[in-house]
């Protein structure tokens, strides 16, 4: 009676292997394997923009060997005319305080303490080029998902 060594697939079976192997979708990697989270310490920021879509890039010099900037991408929560450190909300741990010395005088933002979004490198936008997506908005954990859209 033929076995399993008698059937069609014998000796083709490390071939089948490799080839599944490719079929399957690998699962996007988290955040923080690929980004070094110390990058991202918000007292650290060296400089800020004003995106199109009104949320703040926060923009950290490379650590070490990393030479593309890290990125950050918060809410904007309010902006306040004007130089503010003393409103309520600043001493909140939910929120950061970011001013700006803008063409018209000094803006106050208040952003959301935890990025929407994670990046390496910068485009002409100020988007980050490779991007991670945080839906929660809790921080680099390993919850992050990688933007397919690149």
């Amino acid at each position: 009676m033929g076995g399993f060594r008698d059937g069609p697939f014998f000796g083709k079976i490390p071939w089948v292997i490799p080839l599944l192997l490719l079929a399957v979708p690998l699962p996007s990697w988290s955040c923080d394997s690929q980004l070094n989270p110390q990058a991202f310490q918000s007292n650290v920021s060296n400089h800020n923009d004003l995106l199109p879509n009104g949320m703040m890039a926060l923009r950290y010099a490379g650590t070490g060997d990393e030479v593309s900037p890290h990125v950050s991408v918060h809410r904007v929560m309010m902006t306040l005319p004007g130089r503010h450190l003393t409103i309520p909300e600043a001493k909140d741990s939910k929120y950061l305080v970011v001013e700006v010395d803008g063409t018209i005088g000094w803006i106050t933002y208040l952003v959301a303490k935890h990025a929407l979004f994670y990046g390496v490198g910068q485009d002409s936008l100020g988007f980050p080029k490779k991007m991670w997506i945080d839906s929660e908005e809790d921080g680099l954990n390993g919850n992050e998902h990688l933007n397919g859209l690149e």
